[in-house]
């Protein structure tokens, strides 16, 4: 199994994903929030990119649940923001929801070349590992990053899900990701560009939430051939 990972959104156009499994990180905080949602009982996701297109899939299928954010606030009229705190400790009777976000929804459609996507975040990072390794494919790990950017804590996590690949082949962005899991405590993550930026807004619960690590079993499959993801068998 080789690990690579992606260290900036932007180069994933210079990545072959043919064949192999993407992996999608936003700690901060689509994938945190998308594993909320389901694990509260929502049945399927669908990522876009854009609000038009969120807006457009409703005027069809008027039973659709909107979630997303722009500038981390919640799109006017829209059924949900992107905050896990949306989600957790409800409990919902099914459900589809077309999710657009600044970061991590974009960074999942950039993937759909890859033979399968997993959506993973710190809380769900053990579990995403282990599904991993029993699959046993190449693997490119892609932090969502922040506009563009390099991220932190996506890269941390990113470091983290390579850590528990032992016996894997490392690419050079992988080998990164590890020395700066390895050095970079997790509670500093908290002060990222993004986690500021969170902090400022009032999110600090959501941070919190985000940063806890290893207390989810469920794992987020996203099919790039019909555009959906729900949990997998795992989860």
């Amino acid at each position: 199994m080789r690990v690579d990972v992606i260290l900036s959104p932007e180069e994933v156009v210079h990545h072959d994903l043919a064949g192999r499994v993407g992996v999608v990180i936003d700690v901060f905080r689509f994938t945190t929030t998308v594993l909320a949602a389901l694990e509260a009982g929502i049945e399927r996701f669908y990522p876009v990119g854009e609000v038009e297109e969120a807006w457009r899939l409703k005027a069809s299928h008027p039973k659709l649940l909107l979630a997303g954010e722009r500038n981390a606030l919640k799109i006017p009229g829209f059924d949900f923001g992107n905050s896990p705190l949306e989600h957790h400790g409800r409990r919902y009777q099914g459900g589809e929801l077309v999710f657009t976000t600044t970061n991590g929804t974009r960074a999942v459609r950039a993937a759909r070349e890859a033979a399968l996507v997993v959506l993973a975040c710190l809380r769900s990072a053990p579990a995403a590992a282990a599904y991993l390794a029993d699959l046993g494919q190449d693997v490119v790990l892609i932090p969502a990053g922040l506009e563009g950017r390099f991220s932190l804590e996506d890269t941390w996590c990113a470091g983290l899900i390579a850590s528990l690949l032992p016996g894997a082949e490392y690419g050079d962005g992988a080998k990164a990701a590890l020395a700066l899991w390895a050095h970079l405590p997790r509670e500093d993550l908290a002060q990222s560009a993004h986690g500021r930026r969170l902090q400022a807004l009032g999110f600090s619960a959501d941070l919190s939430y985000c940063l806890e690590c290893g207390v989810s079993t469920g794992v987020v499959l996203w099919d790039p051939e019909t555009g959906w993801g729900a949990l997998g068998e795992e989860g």
